[in-house]
């Protein structure tokens, strides 16, 4: 009998397993997970859990029925820490698990602040359910929230504890939020918007010292000399592709495991999926490593199969998402190059798409607050339409007519 073992429970470890029974695989299937929990969604953390909205067990992709009945083996605190390639087996501390089958979906670490006192008490890194447990715990008890990184994780973060009835600091050490990722007009729209509902942002900044007091920081001090008094501090500065088991085999490894347009790694019975990936993408044409739910869910379907004798491959347009406030924002293709950016809508009633062009073409949109419109430039994307900005930018243009024939 065919056996699969997943090394990693997240969303695309979890979904490669799920695909796996839906195409109809009927052999042994190991999920290995290094968590305590159930493989669960990880959007709420920031959002709808923090606030305390929406309650543990609600996380959960499935219970733990449906893996029984799928015969799925979830192995829970379990850490692998060899791979044997000669005889097929993932060992960890207290068990080995025999593969045909290897899939890495060992997702992504925060990056670390290399600072004294970065290890104290308060100081956290959003990635995990206890994460945020720790984290309510030292809100309970504070009012004053430093947040390093002005990243879409640090938006939404601010975002709930504004809700929260919290004083937030945000600091960026780029001069605009969000530059790695979208327009001036963007940064400006969110940055204004955010000090509107009560969170300080200073940007330009870096940070010169932590001061802390029986393990727990209590000032952040800047370069510029200004101190800023903090009862909990988040970092959000990036996050780093977990590829060190992938290496200790001699996997080809580069911003990510790499494989090809099939999820396969250079080893023809191994796998990657998810954020711990660079994967060949065939609608863009190139390799690309992406932190993203839909990322994670397509490829999941690829690997599947990959593994049964299917034909899918990766092919999905990058898109993305983040909810602030009453702001839905979502985005499409890669924006990065862009040389044109047009607005369409009014920025001032918080309902507009920025349309990112390149040599005369569409290459991606930032959509707030306009869902179905979003919904048509993505497929207009997805489907490879070559949409010329004049086009777009022309006054009488309507997204509904994208599909239409008119313009």
């Amino acid at each position: 009998m065919t056996k699969v073992v997943i090394v990693g429970g997240g969303h695309a470890g979890a979904n490669t397993a799920f695909a796996l029974r839906k195409d109809g695989f009927d052999g042994n299937i190991n999920i290995i997970c290094d968590e305590s929990h159930l493989p669960y969604h990880r959007p709420p953390l920031s959002k709808d859990f923090l606030k305390k909205k929406i309650e543990e067990n609600k996380l959960s992709f499935k219970k733990a029925d449906f893996y029984n009945d799928q015969n799925i083996l979830v192995n829970l605190n379990t850490r692998v820490h060899t791979i044997d390639l000669e005889s097929n087996k993932v060992c960890s501390d207290d068990a080995s698990f025999d593969f045909d089958y290897l899939v890495f979906a060992t997702g992504a670490s925060a990056r670390l602040l290399p600072m004294k006192n970065a290890q104290a008490k308060n100081l956290f890194y959003l990635r995990q359910i206890s994460d945020v447990l720790s984290m309510q715990k030292v809100i309970a008890a504070g009012k004053k929230i430093v947040l390093i990184g002005g990243g879409y994780i640090g938006l939404e973060v601010a975002s709930a504890m504004i809700e929260l009835g919290l004083d937030v600091t945000i600091l960026e050490s780029e001069d605009r939020i969000l530059k790695r990722v979208t327009s001036p007009e963007l940064s400006k729209f969110y940055n204004d918007f955010h000090s509107k509902m009560g969170v300080k942002i200073i940007c330009n900044t870096k940070l010169n010292e932590l001061i802390a007091d029986n393990e727990n920081i209590n000032t952040v001090c800047l370069e510029s000399g200004e101190k800023i008094e903090a009862d909990m501090i988040l970092v959000g500065i990036g996050a780093i592709p977990n590829v060190q088991l992938a290496e200790s085999i001699g996997l080809a490894c580069d911003n990510g495991i790499k494989t090809d347009q099939f999820c396969r790694t250079s080893s023809p019975n191994i796998l990657a999926v998810g954020d711990c990936t660079s994967s060949f993408n065939t609608l863009l044409n190139k390799e690309l490593r992406l932190e993203s739910v839909p990322n994670a869910l397509a490829q999941s379907k690829v690997a599947s199969s990959s593994i049964v004798g299917n034909d899918l491959f990766n092919n999905e347009m990058p898109w993305f998402w983040s909810d602030q406030y009453d702001l839905k924002l979502q985005m499409a293709g890669i924006s990065g190059g862009y040389d044109e950016c047009h607005i369409l809508g009014d920025i001032s009633s918080a309902e507009f798409i920025a349309c990112y062009g390149k040599d005369g073409y569409l290459i991606a949109i930032d959509s707030v607050n306009q869902s179905k419109q979003f919904m048509l430039f993505k497929r207009a994307l997805s489907n490879g339409f070559k949409l010329e900005m004049e086009l777009i930018k022309n006054e009488n243009f309507q997204p509904e007519s994208i599909f239409s024939g008119s313009n």
